[in-house]
Order: C-alpha cells, then structure tokens, then sequence
C-alpha cells in the first residue's frame, strides 16, 4: 500500500506531517542510499555467476576435460607424502618456552647416559624400556616363586640383542650406565637386602630411608597394603630399563633395541605375574597404527555417498531423473581430494595422523555443494523459454552464492587453522583447507559441465542409460499394459520442480513449510533453544583442557594397556629443575640463601614432595668443603666434594679450566600428579617460583614439552576462533550484505559455537589440540548452514517477513538436509573405529552438522520471521517534488504540489 499525503503547497509539508515524521523520511532516504548501494553489490554479484554458468554451459567440454587432467596430474604427487609420527612435533606447541628451555639445557648439559646417568639428569625425554607386573594371585607380587619369576624375565630383557650393518648389540652395550653398571629403576626391589627388610617389617610407606636419601616408593610400587605406615604387601612392581642416548648412533641403536624389546614383551605370557610394557618409541609407532586402517572406511564411505546420492537423487522418470548427475558430484569431490593430496604432499607439507579425516570431511562438504546446485536446477524446470546455458547461468545465479560462501567460509576457517601453534592442527588445516577449495573447484567445473551435459540430455528427451531418444511418457506406456517397461522406459521433459525430485528433497520442505511458521511452533521453537543455550553454558563451565595420552592409541594397543595400570597403580611423577646458566657467583652467602629459600618455597608447594629433593649446592653447604673464603676456595672445595658425589656431576658445568661455573642445577620431586591440569599448575607453579627468585633461575622437565599444551590450549583456541569469527563477519557481509542478516548470522554462528564447547563436556570430551580442529572447523559449518537459508530468504519474490521465510524453508530445507544427512554419512563409519582421533572426529562434527542444522531450519526462519528484513526498497524523488519509499510490504509517498487542498490517498 502506498499512501500519499498531498498538502496545499510545498510549505505546508513540515506542517502537515509531525517532526518525527519528517525525520523518519530522512532517515529513510538515507536507508534508500544504503539500500541502492546493497542492490549494486547484490546484482553483481549474482550477475557473475549467471555469466559463469551460461559461458560454462556453452563450453561443457572444456570444462570437463581440463580440471580432470589438472586433479589427476597433481594427485600423483601422493608419492611424495611424508608422514610425521613424532608425538611431541605433533601435539606440543611449537616453539613453546619448554622447548626454547630444553635447547638451552642441552648447550649446557651434555647426555651422560653413556657413563653417569640419572633419572633426575635428562634433558629430553629417551630412550627407555618399561614395564609393570602384576601378581595374578592378589598382593603376592613380594612372595620368593614371584619374585624368582620376575627376575627370570628381568634376565630375558638383558639378552635381547639388536644387528647392525654387521655387528651384533647387547643390552650391555646399549644400557645407560652409572659407576660402569647397568641402571634399572626400581631395580632395589628385586634385592635381598629390600626382601630382608620387607620380611623383617622395617620398610616403610610411601618413604623409606635405607640410606641418607629416602626412597619414595609410590613410584615403583602399587597396589600396596600398609599397616601402621609399614609395607606389608603389594600387587604390583614397576621396572624401567634406559637406554643410552650420549650420541645420535647410541640413539638409534637404542630405539632399534626397543623394537626388539616389544616384538619380545608382545609374546610373553607366565604363570605367577601379568605384564604391561612400553618403550619411548610406542607413542609414535601406536598412533600412526591408530590411524592407518583408514583405507577400507574410505572405500566404505564412497560407497555410502554414491548410494545416498543416487536415492535421494532419484526422482521423476528416466528422462528428467539426476541419479547418475549425483554420482558424477561425488567423482568431482573425489577428484578435488585426491588433487589436494597430491599437491599438498608435493610442496613438502607433511602428513599428520590426523588429516587421515580430512577425506571424509571433505567428502561430505562437496556432495552438499552438489546438492544445492541439483536443487537450483530443479527451480529452473518451471521457465520453459529459457536454454540450456540460460538454465545453467539461472542455476549458478541460485546456488553461487551458497556454494561459494560454503567454500570461501570454510577455506579461509582452515586458513587461520594454519597459523596455530600445534604441528597436528597446522597441518590438518593446511591439507583440509585446500581440499575444500579444490572440491569447490571441481564441482564448479566438473559437476556444471555434467549438469550441462545432464541439461542437454534432458531437453532432448533422452535416456538416462542409453542417451536414446525416449518417444513415449510413462502415462502413455502404462496405458499400453507394460507397467516394468513403463517404469523403465517411459518419460518426458519435466516442466516442474517436483517432476525431477525426489522424496528426501520434497519432503521436508512439505512437511516444514506446514508447521514451523505457526506461531505456537514458533514460541516452541524460541523455548527449545532457549534452553539449549542454558544447558550449552553449562556444559561450557565444565569444560576440561588436555588431552590424554592414553586416548590417542586404540584401546587394543598394549600401550593402552600399559597406561590404563600406570594410571592405576603408580600415576605421574616429575622431576623439576631449576636451572642457572653463565658464569655466576655461588661462594656468596646470597647465592646459597636464595637457592635455599627457592627450595623452600618449591617444597610448600602442594603438588611437591617436602621430604625428596637433589642439589649439590645445599649439600656442599653441609660438608666441610664449603669455602665461601674467595671464589678460588670454593671451585676448589667443590671439586674436592664432586670426587665422592658422582649423582652431582651432571649438575655443575665447568669452563674449560675448570674454575668457573658455568652451569647448575637443583632439582625437586612431585607428589603424584592425577590429572593433566595438575601438571598445567605444577609447571606454572615451578616457573612462577623461578621467575621470582633473585637467583637468576628457570624451571624445567623434559615433560613440560608435553604439558605446555595444557596451559596454551584454550587461550590458543580462543583465539583462533575470534579471528576466525571476525573473518565470517567480513565474509557474510561481502556476500550478504544486510545489517539484519549479517547480525543474525552472526548471532546463529555464536550459538552454534557455544553449543559444541558446552555440549563437548557432556560427551567427555576435552579441549585439546584434537579437538580445536574441530572447533575451528565449526565456525564455517554454522556460517554455511545459516547462509543457505538467508540466502533464500534474501532473493524471496515474497512481499511479507512471514512469506519470504516460508518461501525459505521450501527453496532451503531439503539442500540443507540432504548436505547435512550427506556430511553426517562422510563421518558416520568414523564412530565405529577403536581410534580416540576418530571418535573425538565423528561426535564433534554430530554435534556441528546436528546444531547447524537444527539452528538453520528451525532457528533461522523463525527469527526471519519476526525480524528479517523487508522485501526491496527503493527510494525515488519525481519531477513535482514528490519523495517516495517503496516496498513490497509498505510503501509512503510523501508528495508536495500546487493542488487546492489536502488529501490522503491509499495507493494499492
């Protein structure tokens, strides 16, 4: 309705109107400016991908031929893939302060493991042979035919040998020595002297003090019973067998000795004890296992993608059916993956055990673009004057924008992935990204040269088989008597949507369009996700950081195994330095103060044990040697007090002269550490520490590498996804660009986004480097489901908010639907995998395409309903001064002419 307000004279318009009129039409010319500018920009943009569909169907062939020869030449080069297994480049941080610390430890402190180890002496994490025994009779681990037998195995391991380029390894050869011996943690239990006193009831728990240094026996026993703080008995032992590590050969001999280690544990099997063992190198070699029978559910998730695309393809007669059309969608993503492959592979990135998803993600985001342009061809069966490369351009025009935001949202997703710190996360996104541009190409290039090759086959009345000229419909054929040759034989040109689609497409718009816009299910619909969003916060608080190791290898592993009974019976310990590197001052009497007042400080901590701890400085202190007279005296008695004290010598550092430190440190040891934030706070605890005392310190373990994770993890991913965020806000407003869309939009991505993270927590998930994958990948899922349907709504021919989100869910609902159910397919064998990667994989993106889905066909057109934008408006000033603001749903006319009186006047 226009309505048009005429007064006597021009003058008597301020008049004739209030102010606030007056101001609504400035504001409203101003919005007509904004409007036009928004129009422009929509017009060009659907204007190029109309003039990219017609200039592609008039060349199918080109269009074809080319990219295909392109996928299959850069596939090939997969021959150059390059796996990376090394589980500290993959899930610790790169560059983190652990590992800038570690490279400074290893300039100062030399590996001794060759000559004079110490648990408490390594830099990095090495080689070492592990293994826990467990009594099969309860708490007999101690009794004499145990014991007999474990110290039988213990002998096995020693003469485990290992060939090399001709020469055979002992263990002997290859142990990690102290005083010349070979050195076995946890070796004192296997002693007559522990058996004597253990049978004499003079061993205490959980310390025990047979020399000046007591033992802390929680780390090798478990499973105890104790009596009046006194060991009575126990079920199980732990043994750790290092291994040298001085030079980079010992290093590799000692890794091929671990080899033959778990070849030899793997076949052990003995009457009195069970056995659960690991070696430094299980990590890597059980999660490239974890992942490697990815083959065969690739194979099986083809195979379920083609049949789900040919059924719910399957519609109209053999003329107009897309069933075959469908499966060459699938061909194309297929292409696009493997091309991403080959030339990701080829530049030299390297492969990460976790981009073995990568197929299956991307699989699904290519058949949902293939969906959304079958659902644009069907829209165009009702123009019958148009041709085929009309219909092609009209298909583009449709579905350009839904395909292109679904594939610019979630490549530039994948694109700041990249920055991440984590090796296992750069690398996904790296290789996921640029998969989903090439299926993006593929599909606009390959599929539209099919689809104006199925479009030609179409209007041409041919079979979908054989491209023969069908002379008779089904009607016509059916009424001839032949009912199976009918079905198979008979078909037209179809002049209409329904007369090509099938059940999955017709069906949810029929059934939604009916129900979801009253407005009891409207109210029902606000409610539901109301508390969807009360219970996603929820879930948001409670949400855990880290990532166990014990979930990255299959739960068959003996490695899983292994950690599941060190879990249970010993937990983690640690061993934290604090280290002074340069020449420094220590025969004053500050130094020592301040050493000791760092020790103290550290002992109080509650994660630290009060009682255990190793320093050359606070026991040189004791002794007599300490001369703190001049700098002279004091080298002197210290190297005097090293004589007799080798466990210190790989704590002070001399200069070549040996009259300088160069070099020390002191170490503490940790209470048992239960969860992976405990260990977060005890490294953030030590540094604090360190930071904070005069002396000039920094703390470390090799396992803070590790740990690093578990303090970066959710300030990374926070903000990775901002950014991310702030991108699809850019994205959206480029490619949608109206205010009231653009906010709600963005207001469906922030739901969406808060629901995974809450609803991680229900499912027992944690916030690792695993699943940040996951949650990056999230924000240009949700941006693809909500586009799709703002999409619809925007280009709607309808006149009212009510209609044009009706006219939504019709145009939106089944492409929608069929990409989620398709997506859903491309992961759904995931679940069915013993890997943890998988798994964390398949819930995650249930939860993304679940959310998505639910927001985008219940959510969206819901609140489009109510505060969606208006149909077009424009703005227009004619010759008498007349000033008009049309739309489709109100239009005023303000108009200022010489006309004799007044009058209101309703325009229809």
């Amino acid at each position: 309705m226009i309505i048009r307000i005429v007064p006597q004279n021009v003058a008597e318009v301020r008049y004739l109107l209030p102010l606030s009129s007056l101001g609504d039409c400035f504001i409203f010319f101003r919005m007509g400016v904004i409007t036009r500018k928004i129009e422009k920009l929509q017009r060009f943009l659907l204007g190029t991908f109309y003039n990219y569909g017609y200039f592609l169907a008039c060349h199918p062939i080109w269009f074809l031929v080319v990219p295909m020869i392109v996928c299959a030449a850069l596939s090939v080069g997969i021959l150059t893939l390059n796996p990376e297994v090394d589980s500290e480049a993959l899930y610790a941080p790169m560059n983190s302060r652990a590992i800038q610390d570690r490279d400074v430890m290893e300039e100062n402190f030399p590996d001794q493991s060759g000559y004079n180890y110490y648990p408490f002496s390594k830099n990095r994490l090495t080689p070492e042979m592990d293994v826990i025994f467990r009594s099969r009779e309860p708490m007999t681990i101690f009794n004499a035919d145990v014991l007999a037998e474990l110290k039988t195995l213990c002998d096995d391991v020693r003469s485990i040998t290992v060939s090399d380029k001709g020469q055979v390894y002992t263990y002997t050869d290859l142990c990690a020595k102290t005083d010349g011996d070979c050195y076995l943690d946890g070796g004192f239990l296997l002693t007559s002297s522990f058996q004597y006193a253990l049978a004499l009831g003079n061993v205490t728990y959980p310390r025990w003090r047979p020399v000046d240094q007591p033992i802390d026996l929680r780390r090798s026993v478990g499973g105890v019973t104790v009596a009046a703080g006194i060991l009575k008995s126990a079920n199980a032992i732990m043994l750790r067998f290092p291994l040298r590590s001085d030079t980079p050969e010992m290093r590799r001999l000692s890794l091929k000795l671990e080899l033959e280690y778990l070849l030899f544990m793997e076949n052990v099997n003995r009457s009195k004890v069970e056995v659960a063992f690991s070696a430094s190198r299980s990590i890597e070699d059980e999660v490239d296992k974890s992942t490697a029978g990815d083959t065969m559910l690739m194979a099986l998730t083809f195979a379920m993608m083609i049949t789900y695309a040919s059924l719910a393809s399957t519609g109209g007669d053999c003329v107009s059916t897309r069933a075959l059309l469908a499966n060459a969608g699938v061909l194309a993503t297929v292409l696009g993956i493997f091309a991403a492959f080959g030339f990701i592979s080829a530049i030299g990135v390297r492969f990460v055990n976790i981009v073995s998803v990568m197929p299956f993600l991307a699989l699904g985001i290519g058949v949902d673009d293939v969906f959304l342009l079958m659902s644009g061809w069907s829209e165009t069966l009702s123009m019958p004057d148009l041709s085929v490369p009309e219909r092609i351009g009209t298909v583009f025009k449709k579905a350009g924008i839904g395909i292109t935001i679904t594939s610019v949202t979630d490549f530039l997703a994948f694109l700041i992935g990249s920055t991440s710190v984590f090796l296992s996360v750069k690398n996904f996104c790296i290789y996921t990204g640029v998969a989903v541009l090439f299926c993006f190409i593929c599909n606009a290039s390959i599929f539209g040269a099919c689809l104006t090759l199925h479009g030609r086959r179409v209007f041409s009345r041919r079979h979908t088989l054989t491209c023969l000229p069908v002379r008779k419909s089904r009607e016509s054929l059916q009424a001839e008597g032949g009912v199976c040759f009918a079905m198979a034989c008979g078909g037209q040109i179809p002049t209409a949507p329904s007369q090509d689609q099938s059940i999955c497409e017709k069906g949810p718009q029929s059934i939604l369009k009916k129900v979801i816009l009253l407005m009891p299910v409207r109210m029902l619909v606000l409610l539901l996700f109301a508390v969807y969003l009360g219970v996603a916060i929820w879930g948001c608080i409670k949400l855990q950081q880290g990532l166990d190791l014990k979930n990255i290898v299959l739960t068959s592993s003996y490695l899983y195994k292994y950690f599941t009974w060190l879990e249970q019976d010993f937990g983690s310990w640690l061993i934290v330095s604090f280290v002074s590197v340069g020449g420094r001052e220590y025969s004053s009497a500050d130094a020592l103060q301040n050493m000791q007042d760092l020790l103290s400080t550290a002992h109080q901590h509650a994660s630290v044990d009060p009682e255990i701890g190793s320093c050359w400085l606070t026991s040189l202190a004791e002794t007599a040697f300490y001369n703190t007279s001049s700098d002279s005296a004091f080298i002197l008695g210290l190297h005097k007090f090293l004589e007799n004290q080798t466990q210190f010598h790989n704590d002070v550092v001399f200069d070549s002269k040996s009259q300088t430190v160069l070099a020390s440190r002191c170490h503490v040891f940790t209470e048992k550490l239960v969860t992976s934030n405990d260990e977060a706070n005890l490294m953030t605890a030590a540094r604090e520490i360190a930071d904070a005392s005069p002396a000039d310190l920094f703390a470390y373990a090799p396992l803070f590498v590790l740990i690093e994770q578990y303090v970066i993890i959710l300030t990374s991913t926070l903000k990775t996804v901002g950014f991310t965020v702030a991108v699809m806000l850019v994205v959206t407003i480029v490619f949608l660009p109206q205010p009231v869309i653009v906010g709600l939009v963005m207001f469906q991505v922030i739901m969406i986004l808060v629901g995974v993270f809450g609803f991680m927590a229900h499912w027992d998930l944690t916030l690792s480097s695993v699943t940040m994958i996951h949650l990056i990948m999230s924000v240009g899922f949700s941006v693809d489901f909500c586009a799709h349907v703002c999409t619809a709504y925007m280009v709607s021919d309808e006149t009212t908010r009510h209609a044009r989100a009706l006219d939504a869910i019709v145009h939106a609902s089944g492409p929608i639907l069929n990409g989620s159910f398709s997506s859903m397919l491309g992961v759904l064998v995931l679940s069915f995998t013993e890997s943890y990667i998988f798994k964390a994989f398949f819930k995650v993106m249930l939860l993304v395409i679940g959310f998505g889905a639910a927001h985008a066909i219940l959510l969206v057109p819901v609140m489009l309903s109510f505060i969606g934008p208006n149909a077009r408006m424009t703005l227009e000033r004619t010759d008498n001064h007349n000033i008009e603001l049309a739309s489709h749903s109100l239009s005023f006319s303000v108009e200022a002419s010489t006309a004799s009186k007044r009058k209101v006047t309703p325009v229809l």
